[in-house]
């Protein structure tokens, strides 16, 4: 990709080794990658590729076993807990295939989670809170509980909530994985939108075949190497 910019991520021989007494169990054996700002690609592989592995050190999840994750300058590995919480805070939105809404609260209450561990003031969080409902189609469900929603619905939910402390990344784990086929693609019709408008980073890791046909950039893992990076 030619581009003056910096990446946003950089990954240089990134490893990752699991290790249950003696025995190690290597997941990720040297992941090379460069993703800039504002792109929007899916990472895809079998199971057991190293997918969730490298999702959950992109989302400082976990931490590199050797190599380096550069995220927006800062060296991964070398971060304590703290400083890795500020980061997933501040920097990182997520969405989950399970969508992980809290039952005992509205969906504006979801949205303002983040901002309030933020220390975002009331009055402020709310506001955005259902501004971003209502950007995502939700503007009539602000005070439903998620269990009265559908699943395309909480899926949006999810989404606002990810975007809700304005990250510069955005990481979906297998976001169409427990829709139908027309919430799938209103959810992925929303993806395209939001990126577009915001210009937040965004990967999708995924199973489904026609996200990687369609996604701008496709990088496939297997044995945990990237094997292909197609644009």
């Amino acid at each position: 990709m030619a581009t003056d910019q910096e990446p946003l991520i950089k990954l240089d021989e990134l490893t990752k080794v699991y290790r249950t007494g003696d025995l190690e169990v290597p997941v990720l054996r040297g992941i090379d990658l460069e993703i800039y700002p504002g792109e929007s690609l899916a990472i895809m592989g079998r199971s057991g590729a190293g997918k969730s592995t490298l999702m959950n050190i992109l989302g400082c999840l976990d931490r590199p076993t050797g190599g380096h994750y550069i995220l927006d300058g800062c060296d991964i590995g070398q971060l304590d807990d703290d400083a890795l919480s500020t980061i997933r805070g501040r920097t990182i939105g997520f969405v989950f295939q399970s969508f992980h809404l809290l039952r005992n609260l509205t969906v504006t209450e979801n949205v303002e989670l983040p901002m309030e561990y933020q220390g975002v003031a009331p009055a402020e969080r709310r506001q955005r809170a259902q501004e971003l409902l209502r950007r995502v189609g939700l503007g009539h469900r602000l005070e439903h509980l998620p269990q009265k929603l559908s699943g395309g619905e909480r899926q949006r939910v999810a989404v606002a909530r990810a975007l809700s402390n304005q990250p510069r990344l955005i990481l979906a784990d297998e976001p169409t994985g427990n829709l139908d086929s027309a919430a799938r693609n209103r959810i992925l019709e929303l993806f395209d939108e939001l990126q577009q408008e915001t210009g937040v980073t965004l990967i999708m890791v995924t199973h489904d075949p026609a996200i990687g046909k369609d996604a701008p950039r496709c990088v496939i893992v297997a044995d945990g190497k990237v094997v292909e990076d197609r644009r």
